[in-house]
């Protein structure tokens, strides 16, 4: 129940009607009630129309917003895990659960994450625990955060060794360029033979 009701709220959030999403809880007892669930939903979907007509968005917007929100899904359930992991057996509960507020916050504070160039060593932990591949990573040469590929779930912050931390965790400003090519090669101190 907590996923719809934000699922909901995103949908929204984004411009779609939320009334385009339902659920109901039926035994297989209950064929008929099923059955007057199914055809209410269909009704209401009828009148609606086609999705983003009635909401008044075009095509392209439409596949912008949703490509935004499927992208950011992993951030999104680690941000909202103890909320989404909480029942609720109140339905008065139901509307107040994720305010407009929330959701607002949710994405204007998604964040981004940035691989310091000074502070990389290359170690290859984060390209090879990114879910998302998400990483350009060669050997000897600093990492690079794919902003557009980055799902936002923060998996390089947590593994870059304590030693490096390399990677920072930016909200509210945009990530500084990433390094250009021929210029991501690590040159490493050498030790100073005494």
């Amino acid at each position: 129940m907590n996923m719809v009701l934000l699922c909901k709220r995103i949908m929204e959030y984004i411009g779609i009607n939320p009334e385009r999403l339902r659920i109901a809880f039926t035994s297989s007892a209950e064929g008929t009630l099923f059955s007057e669930y199914m055809n209410d939903f269909n009704k209401k979907i009828k009148e609606l129309g086609p999705l983003g007509k009635s909401e008044g968005l075009e095509e392209d917007k439409l596949k912008s917003k949703l490509a935004e929100v499927i992208k950011l899904v992993p951030y999104i359930k680690i941000e909202k895990n103890e909320k989404l992991g909480n029942p609720l057996r109140n339905p008065e509960e139901y509307d107040q659960y994720f305010t407009k507020e929330e959701i607002v916050k949710l994405f204007s504070e998604a964040p981004a994450y940035y691989i310091d160039p000074e502070k990389c060593q290359a170690c290859m932990i984060c390209a090879k625990r990114c879910p998302a591949e998400a990483i350009i990573s060669a050997k000897q040469e600093v990492h690079i955060v794919e902003q557009d590929k980055c799902i936002k779930c923060g998996t390089c912050f947590e593994v870059c060794p304590p030693k490096f931390q390399a990677v920072t965790k930016i909200v509210g400003t945009s990530v500084p360029p990433p390094l250009p090519e021929g210029k991501r090669a690590i040159i490493r101190k050498s030790k100073e033979v005494a």
